[in-house]
């Protein structure tokens, strides 16, 4: 079987930063790949019950405003 015969999800995460005690996610993303073509998307922002630091802002383009609810 070729990978562009496959059936497969990739993922993505976005977080507030790099160490897993002191930070949260914010964004959650994923596309579904079949035979070789995008058939399906997901994405959805989560609030992360802070504010996002300005070099994840610059880095994702993801503001605390964007996840405030």
């Amino acid at each position: 079987m070729h990978v562009s015969d496959a059936t497969f999800v990739v993922t993505d995460t976005e977080t507030t930063g790099l160490k897993a005690k002191e930070h949260r996610v914010i964004e959650i993303g994923a596309v579904k790949v079949q035979d070789g073509e995008v058939v399906d998307r997901f994405q959805q922002l989560v609030n992360p019950q802070r504010s996002i630091p300005g070099r994840i802002t610059k880095l994702t383009g993801i503001t605390t405003g964007m996840v405030f609810d």
